[in-house]
Protein backbone atom coordinates (compact mmCIF):
# COMPACT_ATOMS: atom_id res chain seq x y z
CA UNK A 1 0.00 0.00 0.00
CA UNK A 2 2.94 2.60 0.83
CA UNK A 3 4.68 1.84 -2.26
CA UNK A 4 1.10 2.31 -4.66
CA UNK A 5 1.26 5.77 -2.45
CA UNK A 6 4.45 6.36 -3.31
CA UNK A 7 4.34 5.31 -7.10
CA UNK A 8 1.35 7.99 -6.86
CA UNK A 9 3.25 10.83 -5.73
CA UNK A 10 6.31 10.47 -7.70
CA UNK A 11 3.72 10.39 -11.04
CA UNK A 12 1.99 13.43 -10.01
CA UNK A 13 5.16 15.31 -9.37
CA UNK A 14 6.56 14.36 -12.46
CA UNK A 15 3.41 15.89 -14.29
CA UNK A 16 3.91 18.84 -12.55
CA UNK A 17 7.31 19.36 -12.79
CA UNK A 18 6.57 18.43 -16.75
CA UNK A 19 4.11 21.27 -17.08
CA UNK A 20 5.85 23.85 -15.27
CA UNK A 21 9.52 23.01 -17.64
CA UNK A 22 7.16 22.68 -21.03
CA UNK A 23 4.21 25.81 -20.11
CA UNK A 24 6.33 27.75 -17.79
CA UNK A 25 4.97 29.29 -14.73
CA UNK A 26 3.87 33.10 -13.58
CA UNK A 27 5.45 33.74 -17.00
CA UNK A 28 2.14 33.39 -19.04
CA UNK A 29 4.51 33.13 -22.13
CA UNK A 30 5.75 36.91 -21.78
CA UNK A 31 8.61 37.87 -23.46
CA UNK A 32 11.76 38.94 -21.05
CA UNK A 33 13.87 41.03 -22.31
CA UNK A 34 16.79 39.51 -19.72
CA UNK A 35 16.17 35.86 -21.39
CA UNK A 36 16.75 37.40 -24.97
CA UNK A 37 13.51 37.36 -26.20
CA UNK A 38 12.95 33.98 -24.66
CA UNK A 39 10.65 33.08 -22.56
CA UNK A 40 11.29 31.85 -19.14
CA UNK A 41 9.82 28.78 -20.06
CA UNK A 42 12.01 28.46 -23.46
CA UNK A 43 14.78 29.78 -20.99
CA UNK A 44 14.49 26.65 -18.95
CA UNK A 45 13.65 24.34 -21.34
CA UNK A 46 17.15 25.06 -23.38
CA UNK A 47 19.36 24.86 -20.51
CA UNK A 48 17.67 21.48 -19.60
CA UNK A 49 18.20 20.53 -22.93
CA UNK A 50 21.92 21.73 -22.96
CA UNK A 51 23.01 20.03 -19.71
CA UNK A 52 21.11 16.88 -20.61
CA UNK A 53 23.01 16.48 -23.99
CA UNK A 54 26.63 17.33 -22.26
CA UNK A 55 26.86 20.77 -22.06
CA UNK A 56 29.00 21.42 -18.87
CA UNK A 57 27.91 24.66 -17.01
CA UNK A 58 30.56 26.51 -15.88
CA UNK A 59 29.79 28.70 -12.65
CA UNK A 60 31.11 32.28 -13.14
CA UNK A 61 32.02 34.17 -10.16
CA UNK A 62 34.34 37.14 -8.91
CA UNK A 63 37.06 34.72 -8.63
CA UNK A 64 36.69 34.01 -12.29
CA UNK A 65 37.33 37.48 -14.04
CA UNK A 66 37.98 36.68 -17.58
CA UNK A 67 34.49 34.26 -17.57
CA UNK A 68 32.73 37.09 -16.44
CA UNK A 69 33.53 39.67 -19.63
CA UNK A 70 32.95 36.80 -21.70
CA UNK A 71 29.27 35.86 -19.76
CA UNK A 72 28.67 39.97 -19.85
CA UNK A 73 29.45 40.59 -23.68
CA UNK A 74 27.42 37.39 -25.21
CA UNK A 75 24.20 38.05 -26.59
CA UNK A 76 21.67 36.71 -23.84
CA UNK A 77 19.12 33.85 -25.44
CA UNK A 78 21.95 32.30 -28.11
CA UNK A 79 24.52 29.98 -28.74
CA UNK A 80 27.66 31.97 -29.50
CA UNK A 81 30.14 29.42 -31.99
CA UNK A 82 34.08 29.65 -31.46
CA UNK A 83 36.21 27.77 -33.82
CA UNK A 84 40.27 26.95 -33.57
CA UNK A 85 42.51 24.50 -35.48
CA UNK A 86 39.06 22.29 -36.09
CA UNK A 87 38.10 22.36 -32.30
CA UNK A 88 34.41 23.54 -31.61
CA UNK A 89 32.73 24.72 -28.70
CA UNK A 90 29.52 26.11 -28.44
CA UNK A 91 28.28 28.86 -25.57
CA UNK A 92 25.37 29.39 -24.07
CA UNK A 93 25.02 32.45 -21.42
CA UNK A 94 22.96 32.59 -17.89
CA UNK A 95 23.17 36.53 -16.64
CA UNK A 96 20.23 35.80 -14.40
CA UNK A 97 22.59 32.40 -12.69
CA UNK A 98 25.64 34.02 -13.82
CA UNK A 99 27.00 30.59 -15.85
CA UNK A 100 28.24 29.32 -18.86
CA UNK A 101 27.17 26.52 -21.04
CA UNK A 102 29.51 25.06 -22.83
CA UNK A 103 29.65 22.02 -25.13
CA UNK A 104 31.37 20.61 -27.73
CA UNK A 105 30.28 19.79 -31.72
CA UNK A 106 29.06 16.50 -30.23
CA UNK A 107 26.51 17.86 -27.70
CA UNK A 108 25.61 20.74 -29.96
CA UNK A 109 24.03 17.70 -32.74
CA UNK A 110 22.48 16.24 -29.70
CA UNK A 111 20.94 19.79 -28.49
CA UNK A 112 19.76 19.92 -32.24
CA UNK A 113 17.80 16.58 -32.25
CA UNK A 114 16.39 16.83 -29.14
CA UNK A 115 15.02 20.56 -29.81
CA UNK A 116 13.01 19.26 -32.99
CA UNK A 117 10.04 20.48 -32.99
CA UNK A 118 10.62 23.69 -30.32
CA UNK A 119 12.25 27.00 -30.88
CA UNK A 120 15.76 26.88 -30.31
CA UNK A 121 18.48 29.60 -29.58
CA UNK A 122 19.70 31.02 -32.80
CA UNK A 123 23.75 29.95 -33.15
CA UNK A 124 25.77 32.84 -33.92
CA UNK A 125 29.61 33.41 -34.00
CA UNK A 126 30.93 34.54 -30.93
CA UNK A 127 32.79 37.92 -30.46
CA UNK A 128 36.19 38.22 -29.00
CA UNK A 129 37.57 34.70 -30.24
CA UNK A 130 41.09 35.07 -28.63
CA UNK A 131 39.42 36.01 -25.22
CA UNK A 132 37.48 32.70 -25.35
CA UNK A 133 40.20 30.30 -26.32
CA UNK A 134 42.83 31.90 -23.92
CA UNK A 135 40.16 31.15 -21.29
CA UNK A 136 39.26 27.98 -22.40
CA UNK A 137 42.84 27.10 -22.46
CA UNK A 138 43.51 28.09 -18.39
CA UNK A 139 40.13 26.50 -17.95
CA UNK A 140 41.49 23.08 -19.13
CA UNK A 141 44.96 23.46 -17.52
CA UNK A 142 43.14 24.15 -14.63
CA UNK A 143 42.53 20.07 -14.55
CA UNK A 144 38.55 21.25 -14.72
CA UNK A 145 36.67 18.72 -16.47
CA UNK A 146 36.36 19.62 -20.36
CA UNK A 147 32.74 19.23 -21.66
CA UNK A 148 31.43 16.07 -22.52
CA UNK A 149 32.76 14.14 -25.87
Amino acid sequence: MANWKRARFNVAFLLIFCAILFNGCAGGGQTLTETGGQTLSQKVTTEYLLTTVGFKRLQVNDGTPKWQAILNNLPQGKISTYIRNGEVYYVYPDEGSNALYIGNEAAYQKYLSLAQGRKMCERVTGANQEKFWVCMDEYQQAGSVQPKK
